[in-house]
């Protein structure tokens, strides 16, 4: 559930907890976790969305609504992380995802994310190449006056009062064909209507999806969450590209570089780190799931 509530963002950071936690449910384990909340600001000219707490299977189609609300303003708008937390690796994919669509539809949008495991996974995932990076939410909230320093009205936004509009149920699909993407990108084969069978809805309405909340088709997310895996096995192993090409679901090398260099305007060996020579490394999952399909092993 999202709780939406108006509080004076901080620019202290929370560090992001890595618990390698596999499901979306409570382990009973872990410390009690913190509902996320989207609060609204104001730094000078941005309009900024603040997120608290953890992201989950639920919050997360709440945050689609609230970030396909945000790109349709014409102010330049930023997106503080310093509280947010996605608490296990099966979360990860969630955020991430849900950021680079975001800074798609809005290429000048800031992100304001400290160092930990968020920030680490969308420089490993390349996202970070797309947009604005800041580590520091001073570097923000700091050139703030007085007079731009006033909080905005949210719009309404709880849970559990928009559970059965248009807009909700959406998002929620966009959610689940977001793990199923993830879970299948591997399969060069990956279908609209494999994702559509598996989350229990409609081609059709899953394609609608798409286009009204990630700002594009089926084909088009794929491929985006095929180059984030590859980008990660580029920076943290030795995998030949042949290699990576095929864990990320291209059959042929030539074909997944093609698609690499239209994403990110470089050759796949353009990204390699100067870590990657020497020893093989396995990969560290920065996307939420093994670049082979399979789910990372916990620790």
């Amino acid at each position: 559930m999202i709780r939406t509530r108006e509080v004076e963002p901080r620019g202290a950071a929370i560090p992001i907890s890595n618990h390698n936690v596999l499901e979306l449910v409570d382990d009973g384990l872990s410390p009690a976790r913190q509902p996320l909340s989207i609060t609204h600001a104001r730094a000078g000219a941005w309009r900024v969305l603040v997120l608290r707490g953890e992201i989950d299977l639920d919050s997360a189609a709440g945050l689609t609504e609230a970030f396909t609300r945000a790109v349709r303003g014409a102010e330049p708008l930023a997106v503080d992380l310093c509280d947010a937390r996605a608490r296990g690796e099966a979360r990860m994919p969630l955020l991430i995802n849900s950021i680079r669509r975001l800074a798609q539809r809005r290429p000048d949008t800031v992100i304001v994310c400290p160092g930990g495991r968020v920030r680490t996974t969308l420089e490993e995932t390349a996202i970070a190449r797309r947009l604005t990076l800041l580590e520091d939410a001073r570097e923000l909230y700091g050139r703030r006056s007085d007079s731009d320093a006033r909080r905005v009205a949210p719009a309404p936004h709880d849970g559990r009062r928009q559970r059965g509009s248009t807009s909700a149920r959406r998002g929620a699909l966009l959610t689940e064909a977001t793990l199923a993407i993830e879970a299948g990108h591997h399969d060069p084969a990956l279908r609209l209507a494999d994702v559509a069978h598996a989350i229990a809805t409609s081609s059709r309405q899953l394609q609608r999806v798409f286009s009204e909340h990630a700002g594009g088709a089926f084909r088009d997310e794929v491929l985006a969450v095929r180059i984030q895996h590859a980008a990660v096995l580029l920076q943290t192993t030795d995998l030949a590209v042949a290699e990576v090409a095929r864990r990320v679901g291209y059959r042929q090398a030539s074909q997944f570089a093609k698609a690499f260099r239209r994403h990110h305007g470089m050759p796949p060996s353009g990204l390699r780190s100067p870590r990657s020579s020497g020893t093989a490394r396995p990969s560290r999952a920065g996307c939420g799931m093994a670049s082979d399909g399979r789910r990372a092993n916990a620790a």
